[in-house]
This record gives C-alpha cells, sequence and structure tokens, in this order.
C-alpha cells in the first residue's frame, strides 16, 4: 500500500471535509498525493495536523482491508472508476472485493424496496436480458433491487453491489443483505462501499448509494416507483451525466396506469426533464443533464440504451 493510499484516506476521515469539496480539488490531490506536505496547503480544514492525526485510523483500517482481501480504490488511483468521476460528490475512498472487471460497462437497474409481483416479473426479466452483457448495478435490497439479480434463487453473473455499510458484511449487513453479497461474490461479481469494512449499514443512508449507483452506470432503468420513492436519489445523481435513462412502460395495465407505486414512472414519461426535477426535487431543469429519457415497453425498447 503507497503513501497516496494512506494519505488520502487519512484527509477524508477529517470531519467536515465533504466528497464534492474534495472532488474540486482533484487536480492537487491527484499531483501531490503522496507529499502531506504539499497536501497542507489544500486549504479549508485540511492541514498537516488534520491528516496526521488520522495517521494511525488509515493504518488500522488498511490492515484490515488486507485482512479481509478488500481492495482499497482512491479517487486519484487509475482504477478509480471514471464514470463515478462525473458526479458532483464522488467517494474519495471506495473499498472494493471482487472482479473489478465488472466496472467496464454497467447499468443500474432501480426501484422500490415494496415492489408488487408485476414490478418484480418485470425487474427479473430486465434483469436477465442486461446480465448477459452488463454489469447489473444493484443495492442488495429487497425488491426490485433483488428480483433484478435473482433468478429461481441463483445470482445472476455480472452483478455489482453497492452496500449501504462496510464489506466485512456478515457482521455490518442486514441478514437479506449479507445473503446477496456472498451470491454476488460466488458467481464473480463485485462488491463496492464508501464506508470502512467495519461500520454498519444504515437503512438511512439510501441517497448514499443510490448516488454512487446512478454515478457508475452507463445507463439507469427504472421498473417501478411512486414520485417519492428512494429510486429518486440515483435518478438525481444520474441527471448530472449525459447518459440514457430508461423508463419502465406497461401501457393497457390498470396498475401501471393508475397505480401510485408507478407513479414516478409516469410522470418522468409524461413531463420529461421537468418531471425529473419535480420527482428529484432538482430546482433548475437546465441543470439536468440527461442524454434521452426513454420509454421501454416491450424488449426491443432496451437496443436504444
Amino acid at each position: 500500500m503507497n503513501n497516496s493510499t494512506k494519505n488520502i484516506l487519512a484527509l477524508s476521515l477529517i470531519k467536515g471535509v465533504g466528497s464534492a469539496f474534495i472532488k474540486k480539488k482533484l487536480s492537487v490531490l491527484t499531483l501531490y498525493a503522496n507529499d502531506i506536505d504539499m497536501l497542507s496547503f489544500i486549504g479549508g480544514k485540511i492541514n498537516h495536523q488534520s491528516i496526521s492525526a488520522n495517521f494511525e485510523k488509515a493504518d488500522n483500517i488498511i490492515a484490515e482491508c488486507k485482512t479481509l482481501g478488500i481492495k482499497i480504490i482512491t479517487i486519484v488511483d487509475d482504477a478509480y472508476p471514471k464514470n463515478l468521476l462525473e458526479i458532483k460528490d464522488p467517494p474519495p475512498v471506495l473499498y472494493t472485493k471482487g472482479n473489478l472487471g465488472n466496472l467496464n460497462r454497467v447499468i443500474a437497474i432501480v426501484g422500490t424496496r415494496d415492489a408488487t409481483p408485476l414490478g418484480e416479473k418485470i425487474a427479473n426479466k430486465t434483469g436477465n436480458y442486461f446480465s448477459e452483457n452488463w454489469s447489473i448495478c444493484n443495492g442488495l435490497v429487497n425488491g426490485i433491487d433483488k428480483h433484478s439479480i435473482m433468478n429461481k434463487n441463483e445470482c445472476s453473473a455480472n452483478v455489482i453491489g453497492v452496500l449501504s455499510g462496510g464489506l466485512n458484511f456478515e457482521k455490518t449487513s442486514s441478514k437479506m443483505t449479507g445473503e446477496l453479497a456472498e451470491a454476488v461474490l460466488k458467481k464473480d461479481g463485485l462488491l463496492i462501499s464508501e464506508h470502512e469494512p467495519n461500520k454498519e449499514e444504515d437503512q438511512f443512508t439510501d441517497s448514499k448509494v443510490n448516488r454512487i449507483q446512478g454515478g457508475l452506470s452507463h445507463a439507469l432503468i427504472l421498473i417501478q416507483s411512486s414520485k417519492t420513492g428512494s429510486a429518486k436519489y440515483a435518478i438525481k445523481t444520474f441527471s448530472e451525466t449525459k447518459r440514457p435513462l430508461g423508463i419502465i412502460k406497461f401501457q393497457g395495465n390498470k396498475e401501471y396506469e393508475s397505480g401510485e407505486i408507478f407513479g414516478g414512472n409516469r410522470l418522468i414519461l409524461e413531463k420529461g426533464k421537468e418531471g425529473i426535477a419535480e420527482m428529484c426535487k432538482i430546482k433548475t431543469v437546465a441543470n439536468i443533464k440527461t442524454q434521452s429519457i426513454i420509454e421501454l415497453s416491450k424488449k426491443e425498447d432496451y437496443l436504444k440504451l
């Protein structure tokens, strides 16, 4: 493990230093990641004392990762996903376990945890289709996430699981997330977290997990969501990029056309970028960079992504 990893990790642990601020200083960090003296001049709450105060904790995290087979990738490393750098607040440190090759072509399939049987069926069919040529980015929780990667109790290949806790998931995650994480690794998938290995899962961090899903993905598909569902966090982050957004449409189906559970789908398809702004609480539509919004009502539509 080189000095840059330790330095960036220690810097990221400084209280009050956020991901967006670190991205703004990325050019300096890239040049001087190995030099704590130069990093001390970044400004704000970052100085020699505040960085070095976290060295012991950084060393402990690095040692724990080595024991658990977890690879640390910092924002200045060549291995850091380029897609993720396009969002305004990419995590300065990623903890990964599994096959990093899954990052080459990624699609996020998102939706509600409270999926209906119809939503689960659509998620399953969509996931099976894309798992052949894409890596499916997933939060490893119940509902649309689970049903987009599981088929007859077997996990699809090429899955990227983004965890809300540390990657020592047997201790940090819920039973379901832990089981799904184990299944992902057995199928040569990849697990990612922005949290140190032993940080417990936080049920209130949907927004952080979903922003990583949105940032990693070359395309995103909304299967089923109300207007206020947590999928809005992934869509909001995704809207910061010039990438295609696919929205499931099931015309002629009563549940789809009038049910609250598909309200988010209808809103975006009816209003376009204005619908994204309304659902994701984005004040200025001009800030939405989404390349295209694609109606997905049949398998042939998938080819447009």
